[in-house]
């Protein structure tokens, strides 16, 4: 292959050819780039034996990435990662503007560059000016609702989250400090456990403690004082679980992506993420109350923050495709539908564990290492459900596209963001496809809820269900005999 033939395949988007043109570029056999393409995102991960040297690495790539001119590519996310370590040492996100310049009437690239401490925007004077996370607004405005109040909900959540990020006077260091604190009230509270530890400072504190601070406490109380008069009789684990199904069907439902390009089997596999996280954290203090916690107490952001570790900082967690909790996130980031009931369930196990462990203080620190075992266990668990609901969501995907097979959807999955184990599991059953029965057999009764939601959705999505959409739908509903409407 030649050079002019790399560069062609890399402007339609090659991964193969870009990784090709990024390890020229850096002429390093010691620092090797992997790359890979998410919708308009283009991720490369630098591997080596030492920390490599970021100040020097990211213009050369960016600047190259300007002059390649790659269509399909908006943004760029650098990471510089130690080989064998699960977390990189530094990251950079690059958003790729060319703009005219007005005094040399010559392109020029208007960088905005988001990093895990700070925001900075390179002018085209040169000059670097701290700039407040405005991106925030963005993302959080990417939210769009289908489920009716729910999804408006979900919206004016993120709209509130953005107009805090947006007020903050100055730079971001008052957002910083106060998450800081935070974070070390969440240290704290698990004392010496090494792997909860690391678990909490792989979190974007700033970014978790923006959505702590609008929880809606009143309103997320009210909602678990009703469940509990309907329900007089439950325990707190009993009701948490309500809590944990409502959720559930909700955050498959609420934020479908407004990223993905209208038509692909993709757009009916992912929702915003900042549906799910608006939702995930309300989720933790509801629990809290269950269990009779005053949500106008300061302590519950150290233990939210204490949860989010527990429940999904794990290396099971991250390794599932929960990580963006670990980033700064952007605008239009999404996340498999599937992939929503599992972090949704993580948090609600882990809270669960966390209050139960805190009825009994002088056993706290030794409950939760324990319950940091079973976390990661219940992870697992939770993975092999959601490989199992990827795959039958595949079949009202073709139910909805007669004229696709399996192989032909495989490519549009891919770029949904689905996990990578469902992933691998569709690809490789695509030439001995597994029954639906034989799926739904696999299928636990709180994972069969948010797939019936799921599959309703799908099939709505253009306005009609088809025949074929109908009989799926039915085989599920048989066979789980789930009524999702009275979970809503």
């Amino acid at each position: 292959m030649t050079q002019l033939d790399i560069l062609e395949l890399a402007k339609q988007g090659d991964t193969n050819a870009i990784t090709t043109l990024v390890n020229q570029w850096l002429n390093s056999p010691s620092i090797p780039a992997k790359t890979s393409l998410k919708q308009d995102c283009l991720h490369i991960v630098l591997e080596s034996a030492k920390v490599s040297e970021q100040q020097s690495l990211v213009p050369l790539i960016h600047d190259e990435l300007i002059n390649l001119g790659i269509q399909s590519v908006k943004k760029v996310k650098i990471y510089g990662k130690e080989t064998g370590e699960d977390f990189p040492d530094w990251q950079q996100e690059l958003e790729l503007k060319v703009q005219l310049n007005p005094h040399s009437s010559i392109a020029q690239a208007n960088v905005d560059i988001v990093s895990s401490n700070a925001i900075t925007k390179t002018t085209t004077d040169s000059q670097l000016t701290l700039q407040k996370p405005s991106f925030l607004g963005s993302f959080f405005g990417a939210v769009s609702g289908t489920a009716g109040a729910v999804g408006s909900a979900a919206v004016q959540a993120g709209q509130s989250v953005a107009g805090a990020a947006v007020g903050i006077s100055g730079a971001v260091s008052g957002a910083a400090l106060q998450a800081t604190q935070v974070a070390g009230q969440a240290l704290a509270i698990v004392g010496n456990n090494p792997p909860l530890q690391v678990a909490i400072k792989s979190l974007n504190k700033d970014w978790l403690n923006l959505l702590i601070q609008q929880v809606d406490v009143v309103k997320a109380e009210a909602s678990v004082r009703k469940l509990q008069q309907e329900h007089p009789n439950e325990q707190p684990a009993q009701i948490a679980h309500h809590l944990m199904l409502q959720k559930a069907v909700l955050a498959g439902t609420t934020g479908l992506a407004s990223s993905v390009v209208p038509g692909q089997a993709a757009a009916t596999f992912v929702v915003d993420w900042a549906a799910t996280a608006a939702l995930s954290v309300e989720l933790v203090y509801q629990i809290a109350a269950a269990y009779g916690m005053d949500l106008k107490d300061s302590k519950r952001q150290g233990e939210a923050v204490a949860i989010f570790g527990l429940g999904v900082g794990g290396k099971t967690a991250i390794k599932a495709g929960l990580g963006l909790l670990r980033i700064v996130p952007v605008a239009g980031a999404v996340i498999g539908a599937s992939s929503n009931a599992v972090m949704i369930y993580a948090l609600g196990h882990a809270a669960c564990q966390f209050y139960q462990a805190k009825q009994n203080p002088l056993t706290l620190e030794a409950t939760l290492v324990n319950a940091q075992v079973e976390s990661e266990k219940y992870i697992e668990a939770a993975i092999s459900q959601e490989k199992i609901m990827d795959q039958i969501l595949v079949y009202i995907v073709l139910a909805g596209n007669p004229d696709k097979s399996w192989k032909e959807i495989l490519p549009e999955l891919q770029a949904a963001n689905l996990s990578p184990a469902s992933i691998d599991a569709i690809a490789a059953n695509i030439k001995s496809l597994p029954s639906l029965n034989t799926l739904l057999e696999q299928i636990n009764s709180d994972f069969a809820v948010p797939l019936l939601a799921q599959c309703q959705r799908i099939a709505h999505l253009d306005g009609v269900i088809t025949l074929a959409e109908a009989k799926v739908i039915d085989s599920i509903n048989k066979k789980l005999n789930c009524d999702v409407a009275a979970i809503k």
